[in-house]
């Protein structure tokens, strides 16, 4: 497809800005989100180590212990030490993935619904795009020879429609105009069935895509490892009950600090 961008109606414009705005702020709250899951990360793996180190120094001087009758070698002392420094260096690291866990839970909301908004921009200027080309391929179409033939095809068929209405049980005719809309509308959707059922046989094998930028751009996003998934998104109001916790959670870590 050729670059029409500057061709589109101001509304398409103004959405696509607009998109553009939401997915770039979503895009850098995810960066952030996912810079602080990984210090979260590396955080909890150093303080699993320092707890594997700590018990198996534990582990090692208590059996030297027994064997040496109770005899406290410098190896022993040693090793009573590597577990007591690998201990208090496990607490220090559990503590900080306790200050760095109600930060990243609030970071995760903030990018979640930073995410919302994206995908709803996203949606609508979906909409609004998908419209706009299929009734400009719609004209163009219709504008071509084949596309005339088509329209006198369908205005041929619409006495056959008239009759398969006519045969419904419940087609009543007379000249009320409530009855009269009522066919005409029936005659709309029979129509729009037999468009659908002529689009249908057309579209049976897989269509190429046609390489549109516009369309590229309105990719969904892909949710990270980091991000709530959208199942766990939640309500607006959900996710105010949750911030309200991890915020009295942030405030009561530092208070110690604050006080000192």
């Amino acid at each position: 497809m050729t670059d029409h961008t500057s061709a589109l109606p101001e509304p398409i414009h103004e959405a696509l800005a607009l998109h553009q705005k939401a997915t770039v702020h979503y895009r850098t709250l995810r960066e952030r989100l996912v810079s602080l899951g990984d210090r979260l990360e590396k955080h909890r793996k150093t303080a699993a180590a320092a707890t594997a180190q700590s018990e198996l120094a534990g582990n090692a001087w208590r059996a030297k212990f027994h064997a040496a009758d109770g005899e406290l070698t410098k190896e022993i002392r040693d090793l009573k030490r590597e577990e007591l420094d690998a201990r208090e260096l496990a607490e220090e690291y559990g503590n900080l993935v306790a200050e760095l866990e109600p930060e990243f839970g609030l970071m995760q909301l903030d990018t979640a619904a930073a995410f919302l908004d994206a995908e709803q921009h996203r949606e609508s200027t979906h909409d609004l795009y998908a419209r706009h080309c299929l009734d400009s391929a719609a004209a163009a179409l219709l504008a071509l020879p084949e596309g005339q033939a088509i329209l006198s095809a369908l205005a041929r068929y619409q006495p056959t429609m008239r009759r398969e209405l006519a045969q419904h049980p419940a087609y009543e005719p007379d000249a009320r105009a409530p009855t009269q809309q009522q066919i005409r509308e029936a005659l709309e959707h029979r129509q729009g069935q037999v468009l659908n059922d002529l689009v249908q046989k057309a579209t049976a094998d897989p269509l190429e895509l046609q390489n549109d930028p516009i369309w590229q751009q309105l990719e969904p996003e892909a949710l990270g490892d980091h991000e709530l998934p959208k199942e766990q998104i939640g309500s607006h109001l959900n996710r105010s009950h949750r911030r309200q916790e991890l915020e009295a959670q942030l405030s009561q870590r530092k208070q110690p600090a604050d006080v000192a």
